[in-house]
């Protein structure tokens, strides 16, 4: 079994360190909020530094690629920390450029580097069912590989270094687009006066179907588990989906793609976070469109 730091312990990270502790890897871990630690069944440490500097593997999941800088190469990073040969990998949604300036510039000084996005949401997270996009080279890939399949089902080495964000912002980019065209359907059929559950038992079983759809359907009613029948209790914040979309503009861009659509999603998800909705699950995007003159 391996000795694995583990960086990053909110919605996602605490679930996910609790299959590997159950797996019977040895978990040392660190968050900005210190109660998160031990209450994911983990050791504590100080900092990123401190909770790599035993370990074979770390693991990052954080929020955004400013934290992923900060945690990786800052003063008390896992950078500072680690022994030559230690895996890092990063589980966190970001940019493919930040992941292949990691792997250029931590690679030379004898440690391996992944970039391993995953998808599949807190339940994805508590149920091991997880599919990981990992970047990199396939040596580290092959060391990863038995420690990342206890909590993803589907485990994929996509490329070279950033291949996996890349993977995951075009996941999330589908994501993010479906959601605004299902608010936009929704919208109409309330309007419309057509009863929630039938048109998501037909929506379901036509051409229109998605997994969007069906774990976030944005008529309250229709299915008591998705967000818009619990208060918008987010299974994935649209503050993050926004976040995760701009990036996927970004891409789009820089790859001399025009994201139109992506673009147009984009500032329907700007216009819910103006209007106090960034806290809700993304399917909260239908409030602005349901509103809307």
């Amino acid at each position: 079994m391996a000795r694995i730091a583990f960086v990053g312990l909110g919605t996602m990270g605490a679930p996910i360190a609790r299959h590997l502790v159950a797996a019977g890897h040895d978990l040392v871990g660190y968050d900005v909020d210190p109660a998160r630690t031990p209450a994911a069944g983990l050791d504590p440490a100080g900092s990123p530094a401190a909770a790599v500097a035993e370990a074979e593997l770390a693991l990052t999941s954080l929020p955004d690629p400013e934290a992923v800088r900060e945690v990786w190469l800052g003063a008390d990073g896992l950078a500072t920390g680690a022994r030559p040969g230690t895996l890092l990998v990063d589980l966190s949604t970001g940019s493919p450029a930040l992941a292949r300036e990691l792997a250029a510039t931590l690679e030379p000084t004898g440690l391996d580097v992944l970039d391993a996005p995953v998808s599949g949401g807190p339940h994805g997270a508590r149920d091991a069912t997880l599919t990981v996009m990992v970047g990199g080279r396939e040596e580290p890939f092959a060391r990863a590989h038995p420690i990342l399949t206890a909590f993803g089902r589907h485990v994929v080495l996509v490329g070279g270094h950033g291949a996996g964000q890349t993977a995951k912002l075009c996941n999330n980019l589908v994501a993010g687009v479906t959601m605004t065209a299902v608010a936009e359907a929704c919208a109409i059929a309330e309007r419309e006066g057509l009863d929630a559950a039938t048109l998501f038992e037909l929506m379901a079983a036509s051409t229109g179907d998605s997994r969007v759809l069906r774990t976030r359907f944005p008529l309250a009613g229709a299915a008591p588990a998705h967000p818009s029948s619990r208060r918008w209790e987010p299974l994935f914040a649209l503050d993050l989906l926004a976040k995760d979309l701009e990036l996927a503009v970004e891409l789009a861009v820089a790859a001399g793609v025009e994201p139109r659509v992506a673009v147009a999603a984009l500032a329907e998800y700007r216009r819910a976070q103006a209007d106090g909705h960034g806290h809700l699950d993304y399917s909260a995007v239908f409030l602005n469109t349901r509103s809307a003159d």
